[in-house]
C-alpha cells in the first residue's frame, strides 16, 4: 500500500484542527513529563515552553506556504560507557514538535510493516522483549554473530533512505519535509556543517528513520533464512545410541541375574550402567553435525543485530559465509541501480582488520560458539 496527498491532508482547512491538537499533546506531555531532551534549548535558544495557540498557527502557516526551515541542530556530546563520546544533536522547540508530528506519520505508516525480529525504538518493544524472543524461539544453536554497526546514525546514505521512503509514500511535500529536515545540518563551535549522510542523533524522528533503512536488512534476513532451513529434525546420535543400547543389554542382563539371585554379579552390572550412563549423559542425544539439518535465527535491536545458526560447519566457514552474503553490494529494496553495502568486519583483534575493498566499513562482528 502506498500513502498519497499526506500534506495535502495536513495543509487542509480540516486538518487545522488536527496539526493542533497533535502539537498541543506533544507540548502538555513535554511539560507534564519533562526530561532532559525535551526541555534543552537548541541554537535559538527556544524549548518547548511558552506553547500557544498563536505559536500553533505560525508553524501550520510556514508549514502550508513552504516557508517553514529547519533550524541546524545544536550538536553536543555525551560521553559513552567505554569512554568515548556520542555525537548529540539537539533541535529548536518549534523543530521538535514539527518532528513529532512526522514521527507520528511514519509510526502509523510503517510499524505494521516492521518484521517481528526488530526490536529496537518501537512501541511496546525493548531489550527485554529482544531477550524474550532470543529465549523462546532461538533453539539447537551452535554458532553466534554479533553484529554492530559502526556509527549507524551519521552513515546512513539519505539518498537511498528517500529513496526507500518513496517506495511507500508518493506525497512530494511531505518527503520533501522529511529531505529540509535531513539537510538541516549542525552547529558545532558555532561553526556550521552541512550534512551529507546520516540522520542526527537526538533527533525525534531519527529513530524511526534509522527502522526504516534497517527494514531492508530485516527482509534480506528473513530471505537468507528461508533459504537456510533444512531438514525437520537432526538425527539421533550415532554414538548417544551406541550407549542407549549397550545400556539397554546390560538392564537385561541385570534382571536375569537379580532373578537368579546372583548379588555380586547383579551390583557388578548396576556399577557398570551407572559408568556407561555418566559418559552418555556428555553426549548430546541428536547428531550436532547433522548434514541435512540447518537453521537460522536473526534478532536486531536498532543497530546491534544477533544471527545465530544451528550448522554442521565450522564457525570460520560460517564467517566467511555471512561477509560473502551480506557484504557484496546488491540492489536495496528494487531501487534499481542504487545500491547499498553492508561490510561486515573481523573484530577478533583489537581494532579489527577490514577486508579488501571496504575502506571505511561501518560494521563489526564477532563470530563465537555459545559453548
Amino acid at each position: 500500500m502506498k500513502f498519497y496527498h499526506i500534506a495535502r491532508f495536513l495543509y487542509s482547512k480540516q486538518a487545522h484542527l488536527f496539526w493542533g491538537w497533535a502539537l498541543l499533546i506533544i507540548a502538555q506531555h513535554a511539560n507534564i513529563y519533562a526530561n532532559d531532551g525535551a526541555t534543552t534549548p537548541g541554537i535559538d535558544g527556544t524549548t518547548l515552553d511558552g506553547f500557544s495557540q498563536r505559536r500553533v498557527e505560525a508553524i501550520i502557516a510556514q508549514l502550508k506556504d513552504g516557508s517553514y526551515r529547519f533550524t541546524p541542530v545544536r550538536r553536543t556530546y555525551v560521553p559513552k560507557k567505554n569512554g568515548k563520546k556520542r555525537p548529540l544533536g539537539i533541535s529548536t522547540g518549534d523543530d521538535k514538535l514539527v518532528q513529532e508530528v512526522v514521527r507520528i506519520i511514519l509510526e502509523r505508516i510503517y510499524e505494521p510493516t516492521f518484521e517481528d525480529s526488530s526490536h529496537g525504538f518501537r512501541p511496546g518493544r525493548s531489550p527485554h522483549t529482544a531477550l524474550e524472543h532470543i529465549q523462546k524461539e532461538w533453539t539447537a544453536i551452535k554458532w553466534i554473530i554479533d553484529m554492530d554497526i559502526r556509527s549507524y546514525f551519521d552513515t546512513i546514505p539519505q539518498d537511498l533512505l528517500i529513496a526507500l521512503l518513496k517506495k511507500k509514500i508518493e506525497d512530494t511535500r511531505f518527503i520533501d519535509l522529511i529531505q529540509a529536515m535531513l539537510d538541516a545540518g549542525y552547529l558545532e563551535d558555532w561553526q556550521y556543517h552541512a550534512t551529507y549522510s546520516g540522520v542526527p542523533q537526538g533527533s525525534i524522528v531519527s529513530p524511526i528513520l534509522a527502522n526504516v533503512f534497517l527494514h531492508e536488512l530485516d527482509l534480506f534476513m528473513k530471505t537468507m533464512k528461508d533459504q537456510y532451513t533444512k531438514g525437520k529434525k537432526r538425527r539421533i546420535n550415532p554414538a548417544y545410541k551406541r550407549h542407549t543400547k549397550h545400556i539397554a543389554r546390560l538392564r537385561r542382563k541385570g534382571d536375569i541375574l537379580r532373578k537368579e539371585g546372583r548379588t555380586e554379579e547383579f551390583q557388578e552390572i548396576k556399577r557398570e550402567i551407572r559408568k556407561v550412563d555418566a559418559i552418555r549423559k556428555r553426549l548430546s542425544s541428536v547428531d550436532p553435525f547433522d548434514q541435512k539439518y540447518k537453521r537460522l535465527y536473526f534478532c536486531r535491536y536498532a543497530d546491534d543485530c544477533a544471527r545465530l545458526a544451528g550448522s554442521p560447519v565450522d564457525g570460520a566457514a560460517q564467517w566467511r559465509s555471512l561477509h560473502h552474503e551480506v557484504g557484496r553490494p546488491r540492489p536495496c529494496g528494487g531501487m534499481g541501480k542504487s545500491e547499498a553495502r553492508l561490510w561486515l568486519v573481523d573484530d577478533s583483534g583489537s581494532d579489527g582488520e577490514e577486508q579488501a575493498g571496504a575502506s571505511r566499513a561501518p560494521c563489526a562482528a564477532r563470530c563465537r560458539s555459545p559453548a
